[in-house]
């Protein structure tokens, strides 16, 4: 009996404990606690031959000791069976557990075995939840079975892979917790003897593999071999760049240096003379952002040069001989080059405008002796400026002693004497003028902050202190020391102190001794706008600053600034403080964006009396003069109360023509008053008042044109107003309105019609005496930069953003207008065009430096411009051409110049830039060394310039500045 139980011991092996009475309770303690074995499963696989060993020792018992041995031989089965699940020897409760023999009473067996039950089954749910935070270890880890295909991919050997299986489906059986006999099953599989061998279908599939990634291997190779070589050629390519660089410097012309004269040269009332030569050197390096579709600076963004470059703002320097070469063809990293002898023609010429080539053919009877490339005889000078800035702008109209109202507008300040009705100008600013201030000792001096501007060595935030009789300039501060531009400035009482906040982050406020020219104190004085600060009347050493939501009070201790916050306590707090003035008492008086007026108590810092909306809506500006209180708001009223801030008067305006009051003046017992459409007033209080400075208001300017036989020109703006304007009286003779912003316009040849386009591809013909709508057209949906007539009035070209050129054909300017033809091939938007004199050709430029030309009767492009290189253009507008391939520097953007025009007797030709230039030129400028004068006084990109009628005047039109400046030829 002992021998068949043990030859059964050993037939059986691991399947044997399962079998024995009792043990499928043994087994159950085994399975619990197998997943703390688990855990050491990867660190014992060594083990797994000793394990192997120890069930062959048990296997080979002498069967003769059964009898006597027969404990033994099953405690060798349990041990075999610890093996086989790896290091069973740890279980903690295998001690406890009896095993008895075959010839003790089955009674103390089955207490054994519910002993023993009654311990697994009080750790079962346990031991699960061991399981499976085993079970995630195990995963991280790439538990058996991942070792398993490890093993196939890595060839083992067939041992191997069977120790790797046997393992594998022992976990699966205990992760999935299968019965016994599903155990048997899968260990009986498990074993060596059962083991398949490996499917050639899968070292096929392994082979395949292998060759696959041998392939992507050597694709990666080649592609890391293909980035060597072209990181090589960047190399290459940028050390010739920096070669190209060094060369372009060496060529460069230096800059002159500015004149030290006693007085600043650029405060003269007059247009100061510029005459400079090319620059060679590198282009400017100019952010334009996007105004309309076209690429173009806003008067807020400043352009500021990168190195050396541009227009040079310096004294003239000598011109390069007659017999030297136009130039050489430099590096096409530069944005404008030229070339000189193309297609065999020793005079034509090539440009290179950002990478385009464009051929300028001379005429067949040119000659280059007959070329002058000195600077005109002619200079510029500013005769008038159309319009005030009000739109973003306020409490800027001064009266001077000499009875002279003093505001700006673009970069030039400007006094206008009413009686003479002439203007003078100060031209000491290169950018927007922001502010201004009087100062309370002398009148006449005056100062002006201005925002970054375009000057090389001047053009950061300053303010400049001047003399308002003799337009010299007596300081410059700030300069270098400002952010972004000046929003506030202001005299102390005795006139020795300039308070300047800039327009940076935390608008900061500088107090300087302008005299001695040096700062004070300087503070940060909020984050939220500051509109502007002034001092107290009675102190030379506290003043107020107030903007958004707030109004504080400071005090100058030494070099340090002390700030108090107004208290506004139980009165209505408004969302912007926008004006402040101070009562005969010196207690200072703020409007609001409410309509509230406050007067305050310095001392407290607390209001001290009240108006609750004194106007509908903001209140703009304040005058308090002998009791009296006047303020200007958002309503279009002026109001007047008395101290008490009792209102007295109102005097209602017309609200549509002149929108808010933006300014007040008192000049004599007449009021002057600034409007946010940029025009001024002049009148007494209550009665109708006179308009004296007409301007455009909201959006951009860019529409200009001139009579063709009488001393006046149109403008159209983005505000939908059309002015016919007297060039001599400086009045609007007729003013229409359209329905759309207005972006171009052009008289018929015989001035009876009006053409006018929109930004929203509409345009109209307009009767030029009334403004009454002939008809009304569309060409495409976008806006129409460029229109033109013939010189017969029989045809009409339309320029769209669209790349098209719409082509009407009409017997009668006030008649019925017909589409004839559509010219197609560019391939940005139309700039500029031109007829021919016979009418029959049409040359048009692009927004990407094209000039092509066209048959004018049905819109079909001629290609072979050589052909035309004998023909007369009627007008010339366009930007390129032989004829003006002079006006372009070294280094210009093709973006840089707007606008040009030739004078009538074709002896000068002007043109307008993006740097608030006005530039004259001789005619035919065909040289790129011919010499020029430059001229500034917008602080904005300059879109449109026109010659009068006489070619004694030229108007100038200001984009973000919205101002006329019309200049004389002297």
């Amino acid at each position: 009996m002992a021998d068949n139980e043990m030859n059964g011991d050993a037939d059986c092996k691991q399947s044997e404990p399962i079998t024995v009475k009792g043990c499928e309770t043994s087994h159950s303690d085994v399975n619990v606690h197998a997943d703390e074995n688990n855990k050491h499963e990867i660190e014992n696989n060594n083990d797994n031959d000793n394990i192997e060993d120890n069930e062959g020792s048990t296997n080979v018992a002498d069967n003769d000791s059964a009898s006597s041995h027969e404990n033994e031989s099953r405690e060798s089965h349990v041990e075999s069976n610890e093996g086989s699940c790896e290091n069973d020897e740890k279980f903690e409760d295998d001690e406890n557990i009896s095993l008895p023999s075959s010839n003790e009473n089955s009674a103390n067996e089955v207490v054994d075995i519910d002993t023993n039950n009654e311990v697994a089954i009080d750790n079962q749910q346990q031991n699960v939840d061991e399981v499976d935070d085993y079970k995630e270890k195990t995963n991280d880890d790439q538990g058996s079975n991942s070792a398993k295909n490890i093993h196939l991919e890595r060839g083992c050997s067939d041992d191997e892979q069977t120790e790797v299986e046997q393992d594998s489906a022992k976990n699966i059986h205990l992760e999935q917790g299968c019965s016994d006999d599903e155990q048997a099953e899968v260990e009986q599989d498990s074993h060596p003897d059962n083991v398949p061998c490996a499917d050639p279908v899968v070292n096929n599939d392994k082979q395949i593999n292998l060759e696959r990634i041998s392939e992507l291997e050597d694709k990666i190779k080649s592609l890391e071999l293909t980035l060597e070589e072209k990181d090589k050629k960047i190399l290459s390519l940028e050390d010739e760049v920096n070669r190209l660089n060094t060369e372009i410097k060496s060529r460069s012309a230096p800059a002159a240096k500015k004149s030290h004269d006693k007085h600043d040269p650029a405060s003269r009332s007059v247009g100061a003379k510029r005459i400079v030569a090319r620059n060679t050197s590198g282009a400017r390096a100019v952010n334009k952002p996007t105004q309309n579709g076209t690429a173009k600076r806003t008067a807020q963004s400043p352009k500021k040069p990168v190195g050396g470059g541009g227009r040079p703002k310096t004294a003239p320097a000598r011109s390069a001989p007659p017999s030297k070469q136009l130039a050489k063809k430099g590096s096409r990293n530069q944005r404008m080059e030229v070339s000189k002898g193309v297609d065999g023609e020793e005079h034509a010429v090539k440009l290179f405008l950002r990478g385009r080539g464009i051929v300028c053919y001379p005429p067949s009877d040119f000659s280059a002796e007959d070329v002058k490339s000195e600077k005109p005889e002619q200079s510029l000078k500013i005769n008038w400026v159309y319009g005030y800035r009000g739109r973003d702008a306020q409490d800027n109209i001064f009266v001077l002693p000499s009875n002279e109202l003093m505001y700006y507008q673009a970069a030039l300040g400007i006094i206008y004497n009413p009686e003479t009705r002439t203007q003078r100008f100060y031209q000491g600013h290169n950018d927007d003028i922001k502010c201004m201030a009087q100062s309370p000792t002398d009148s006449n001096i005056v100062a002006t902050g201005q925002a970054a501007g375009h000057d090389e060595k001047e053009g950061d935030p300053h303010v400049r202190i001047w003399n308002a009789e003799t337009l010299e300039t007596l300081a410059v501060l700030g300069m270098g020391q400002l952010q972004r531009g000046v929003c506030s400035v202001a005299f102390s009482p005795d006139g020795s102190k300039m308070l300047i906040i800039d327009e940076g982050n935390d608008h900061t406020i500088n107090i300087y001794d302008w005299n001695k020219k040096t700062k004070i104190a300087s503070q940060k004085g909020h984050q939220d706008p500051v509109i502007g600060a002034k001092f107290l009347p009675s102190s030379n050493s506290r003043f107020v600053s107030y903007g958004k939501g707030h109004v504080i009070f400071w005090d100058i201790e030494g070099n340090k600034l002390m700030k108090k916050s107004g208290l506004f306590e139980k009165h209505s707090k408004a969302r912007f403080v926008t004006s402040l003035a101070f009562t005969d008492n010196g207690e200072p008086l703020t409007g609001d964006s409410g309509g509230n007026l406050y007067v305050w108590n310095p001392s407290e810092r607390k209001i001290s009396g009240a108006k609750q909306a004194a106007h509908e809506g903001t209140i703009y500006t304040i005058l308090v003069k002998d009791g009296t209180i006047y303020t200007g708001g958002q309503d279009c009223k002026v109001k007047k109360f008395d101290m008490e801030l009792s209102e007295v008067d109102s005097w209602q305006l017309d609200n549509a023509a002149f929108g808010k009051i933006k300014a007040l003046a008192l000049l004599g017992d007449r009021l002057a008053l600034g409007t946010y459409n940029n025009g001024m007033l002049l009148g007494q209080f209550g009665e109708e008042a006179e308009q004296i400075i007409f301007g455009h208001g909201a959006g951009d300017l860019w529409g200009g044109s001139v009579h063709p036989s009488e001393n006046s020109f149109v403008t159209v703006g983005q505000d939908k107003t059309v002015y016919i304007w007297e060039a001599e009286s400086h009045v609007p003779k007729s003013t229409f309105k359209i329905e759309k912003p207005g972006q171009a316009c052009c008289f018929s040849p015989c001035g009876s019609v009006l053409a006018v386009t929109s930004t929203t591809g509409e345009w109209w013909v307009l009767d030029s005496e009334t403004g009454d709508v002939i008809s009304s057209h569309k060409s495409g949906p976008e806006q129409i930069d460029a229109i033109s007539y013939s010189p017969d009035g029989k045809k009409l070209a339309v320029g769209s953003h669209d790349n098209f050129v719409y082509l009407f054909e009409c017997e009668d300017v006030k008649g019925q207008y017909s589409l004839v033809g559509k010219c197609t091939g560019h391939s940005s938007f139309i700039t500029h065009l031109d007829f021919s004199a016979d009418g029959k050709v049409l040359q048009t430029t692009s927004g990407d430096y094209e000039h092509l030309f066209w048959d004018a009767e049905n819109g079909e492009q001629i290609t072979n411009t050589k052909d035309l290189r004998d023909v007369k253009m009627s007008t010339y507008t366009c930007t390129l051409g032989f004829p003006v391939c002079g006006i372009w520097p070294i280094g210009y953007d093709g973006t840089d110049i707007n606008a040009l025009d030739r004078s009538h007797d074709q002896s000068l030709v002007v043109t307008a830039d993006d740097f608030g230039l006005v530039n004259l030129f001789r005619y035919p400028c065909c040289n790129p060394t011919a010499e020029w004068g430059s001229y500034r006084g917008h602080s904005a990109h300059v879109t449109k310039v026109r010659f009068l009628q006489g070619d004694k005047e030229i108007i100038s039109l200001g984009g973000r500045d919205q101002s006329i400046i019309q200049w004389g030829l002297v």
